[in-house]
């Protein structure tokens, strides 16, 4: 079983009003599809008075824990000191290496970035939650390098912000993006790839940017769902808390996020996801339950 794991930051489930939400005001022909046929809808809010946020609720997905209530507040950005405690000690990386999968992340890193990322005395460019989480289990991060050897798929698909970055790419397709995304995670049990652009295109209050966003994703989950065979493979994709979906706000919504499953492997799973902190136990489920079977076939 291969599972792959879509985190899409800032999309919550809105109305079908097209004149506010770009989901349903763009030409689509997969995402509005999969919004409305989510397993579940997840509550980002975790009992915590506010606005959702990023470095909480992506916390909340990827350890389990309700950050909101560990902080007592919703916090964006990237993780502070106590929740990248809880990360390292924490994490769905570290808990699917425990029952012996391989993991990696299918992101891919400028290489400025990534060198200061990674330096802790001279650090300016804190690290996001998936970040800490891969920095935690030592995995290897993929860079322009890999980029250019279709070997990694950047978090706005396209390459265009690479480009815009001074470096010397081609633009690939969405529809490459996804398979280059489906070839990588054929040599791992879980694939997790981090798409925020849509976070940053809910901010920016521009609807015509926000449907080309929009656009984009739903070509490449479009062409990725195409190679998919979901007798084995198993498509999650969620979201940490709504924004792109209400473009008459500029904050973020208090929108319940889909939590999209597709695969037959994960039909058999009996965790039910209520909010953000369900999500990681209902993977290590699936993948537990997937070990039994393949022990009693073998």
């Amino acid at each position: 079983m291969k599972v792959i794991f879509i985190f899409i930051d800032g999309i919550g489930v809105g109305n079908e009003n097209r004149e506010t939400n770009p989901i349903y005001a763009a030409k689509t022909q997969v995402l509005w599809k999969l919004m409305a046929e989510a397993r579940f809808l997840a509550d980002a809010s975790l009992g915590v008075p506010g606005l959702p946020q990023s470095a909480t609720g992506q916390t909340a997905i990827f350890t389990g824990v309700n950050a909101p209530a560990v902080l007592n507040r919703h916090m964006s950005g990237q993780p502070t000191i106590t929740l990248k405690r809880l990360i390292q000690k924490l994490n769905l990386f570290g808990e699917l290496n425990k029952l012996g999968l391989t993991v990696t992340s299918a992101n891919v890193y400028r290489d400025e970035y990534l060198r200061n990322m990674l330096e802790e005395r001279d650090r300016r460019n804190k690290p996001s939650v998936t970040s800490v989480m891969g920095m935690a289990q030592g995995i290897k991060f993929r860079t322009v390098k890999e980029f250019m050897n279709n070997n990694g798929v950047y978090h706005d698909l396209t390459g265009e912000r690479l480009k815009e970055s001074g470096y010397e790419v081609d633009l690939v397709t969405p529809e490459t993006a996804a398979k280059n995304l489906y070839a990588l995670s054929r040599s791992y049990d879980f694939t997790l790839y981090e798409h925020f652009i849509t976070d940053i295109a809910g901010h920016k209050f521009e609807m015509d940017k926000a449907v080309e966003v929009v656009e984009k994703l739903d070509r490449f989950l479009g062409e990725l769902i195409r190679m998919l065979d979901f007798e084995k493979d198993v498509l999650i994709i969620t979201s940490d808390h709504g924004n792109l979906e209400d473009l008459s706000v500029r904050t973020h919504t208090m929108s319940k996020v889909p939590v999209i499953i597709k695969g037959t492997q994960a039909e058999r799973a009996e965790t039910i996801v209520h909010s953000l902190v369900d999500i990681m136990p209902f993977i290590l489920e699936l993948f537990r339950r997937g070990n039994k079977l393949h022990d009693k076939e073998n």
